[in-house]
């Protein structure tokens, strides 16, 4: 088949998928598994070889995210429930004073973030945000910090599942990935903030209250757990498996060898299982045995869905690699003169404006650029990283984020447009230019 057709089936397949997801409203794991099949079936791969081929992308993607990303969210369900997420957050409070307070709160939404889902996060986060909203800065600076800090890690900072995927994805170590998202997406958050503080916040008439905030909003509080743990015992189940990670890619790049042990404690799973393992014992003496089991049950519930979603991603990708994808784009981005990173970063883009999930996005354009990968002459991890930005872009009402920022802060549908939309777009514009500052030195 020739390049110009596998593109049209590419397109169309993409053309499938968003149909099934938007209109048809089916699941988008499903839908990604019909959108493979029909790519398979339609670049004339045999019917049984392309269920082997999306079989094998599903099991390899599996393989290498699924225990990761379940250890993950089962840390954050845990976290949550024994109150620690307050803990942080009141104690980045403490640090700084009432004209900062937002930044502090914006660096406790990235701090959590990192293993706990956002809609989670916000949900806990928020009412302490309308709290200091009386008594500090207004309503949408609170709002709009939490948008920052949260998104920005979810986005950038694995064990969040699309990270995850698109790093096995591009086949780069998630020490990697790690490392260089903590670095991309920490100055990012701050700029950001200040960017959509300086320039739109204190425009006089931006922020209308009576306009963007919903008066008939009745805050919904969060339930108390009468005996929390410490900071440094909330924090450590966050920065323990960051830290062991980040171990193994520190040490193989001072060092080029890395000794058998520090591999060992290293590997995503074994660091993320030594800090699950520290929170589940925390969490039994502070919420008792019952409810630590209860949040597991949760958790292993949440992950489930998203593991299915990125196991079937990952089988799109295999089925694109099959049919000779990356070739063919690598060959148009070099005709064209298309620069690679912007080429990833406008197609994860584009399908996030399309159908509203990042984790889907993330994981769809990583599959698109990933055959092409080695021969772009671009360094993958910041294939990767414009990808997670791209995510960032357009993300507006059929994004499940924009309506839990909107109705948990008490916002109408324009300040969720004012807060969520913006702020996540002005962080995809400022990160992109980050990743472009690296593509010098990377």
């Amino acid at each position: 088949m020739s390049g110009s057709m596998v593109l049209l089936m590419l397109f169309l397949t993409i053309g499938l998928i968003l149909l099934l997801i938007l209109k048809l409203k089916l699941n988008p794991a499903v839908s990604l598994v019909l959108g493979a099949l029909f790519m398979g079936i339609s670049c004339k791969i045999s019917p049984n070889e392309t269920i082997g081929v999306i079989s094998a992308g599903f099991g390899g993607t599996m393989t290498g995210v699924g225990l990761s990303v379940g250890f993950g969210v089962m840390i954050g369900q845990l976290i949550a429930e024994t109150g620690g997420v307050q803990v942080i957050a009141n104690k980045m409070l403490s640090l700084v004073s009432k004209e900062k307070s937002d930044y502090a709160l914006g660096l406790t939404g990235l701090a959590v973030s990192i293993p706990v889902f956002y809609d989670v996060g916000y949900v806990i986060l928020m009412p302490l945000a309308r709290s200091m909203s009386k008594v500090a800065k207004t309503l949408p600076y609170f709002a709009g910090a939490l948008v920052a800090g949260l998104g920005i890690a979810h986005t950038f900072i694995p064990p969040t599942p699309g990270p995850m995927t698109g790093s096995e994805i591009l086949g780069l170590n998630i020490g990697t990935t790690l490392l260089w998202g903590l670095i991309v997406a920490i100055p990012t958050f701050f700029l950001s903030l200040f960017v959509y503080e300086k320039f739109f916040l204190s425009r006089k008439n931006f922020w209308k209250p009576e306009v963007d905030e919903d008066k008939s909003f009745v805050e919904e509080t969060v339930a108390n757990v009468e005996k929390t743990p410490g900071f440094l015992t909330s924090i450590t189940p966050i920065l323990l498996p960051v830290l062991l990670i980040l171990l193994g890619t520190v040490t193989k790049a001072i060092n080029g060898e890395v000794p058998e042990v520090i591999q060992f404690i290293s590997n995503k799973n074994i660091a993320l299982l030594i800090g699950l393992i520290f929170i589940f014992f925390v969490s039994q003496g502070y919420i008792g045995k019952e409810a630590t089991e209860k949040a597991i049950g949760k958790a292993l519930g949440n992950s489930g869905v998203v593991l299915l979603i990125t196991g079937a991603g990952g089988a799109l990708g295999n089925v694109l690699k099959t049919v000779g994808v990356g070739d063919i784009l690598a060959s148009g981005i070099a005709k064209y003169s298309i620069p690679a990173i912007l080429f990833v970063w406008l197609t994860a883009a584009l399908l996030k404006f399309a159908q509203g999930s990042g984790t889907v996005a993330m994981i769809t354009a990583a599959s698109l650029i990933a055959p092409a990968a080695s021969s772009l002459g671009v360094n993958p991890v910041l294939l990767a990283l414009a990808a997670f930005s791209g995510t960032l872009m357009a993300a507006h009402v059929n994004d499940s984020g924009f309506w839990i920022t909107a109705k948990i802060a008490g916002l109408t549908t324009s300040g969720g447009l004012k807060t969520y939309t913006l702020v996540c777009a002005i962080e995809a514009v400022i990160s992109l230019v980050f990743i472009y500052i690296l593509s010098i030195f990377i």
